[in-house]
């Protein structure tokens, strides 16, 4: 991450430089240092950037997201009459929307590689971790009929 990564980091989620400093335990002046390109961006603090940036946007207002979704494996594109694999495409307003699609999607289809990402093709949810909060949403709202019956 060189100056300008770091720079475009703080601005994406809105933050002035002592707040920037705050987040990642420092100081306004090593951020200073590093979009003045005096000093570089140390590792570590990219990599704290990129988990601080993936926790933002998997905020449940985050969006406008999209869904990426196929309704059957890819190892079964070969055995399709037309040898297509259909992936699914769906903008959707904010995580929320989408992890609640998903969570809807699964209970009547047989989901394979769901994703969420942003308006620049990032994945910010996938894979397990994408499936597992979506189980988690199922728990609790099985919990939250029971409690209201």
């Amino acid at each position: 991450m060189d100056q300008w990564g770091f720079k475009k980091w703080r601005k994406k989620l809105g933050i002035n430089q002592v707040a920037a400093g705050e987040i990642l335990g420092l100081s306004r002046g090593a951020v200073q240092y590093w979009e003045s390109d005096l000093r570089p961006v140390p590792r570590a603090v990219e990599l704290a950037c990129q988990e601080l940036m993936r926790r933002w946007q998997r905020r449940p207002e985050f969006g406008p997201v999209t869904l990426l979704y196929s309704d059957g494996p890819t190892s079964q594109v070969d055995s399709r009459p037309s040898g297509d694999l259909v992936l699914r495409c769906e903008p959707r307003p904010d995580n929320e929307s989408a992890l609640g699609r998903v969570v809807r999607l699964s209970e009547s289809l047989n989901l394979h590689m769901p994703l969420i990402v942003d308006d620049d093709g990032t994945a910010i949810w996938s894979g397990s971790e994408l499936l597992h909060e979506c189980e988690d949403r199922k728990k609790r709202n099985r919990q939250t009929k029971r409690i209201k019956a």
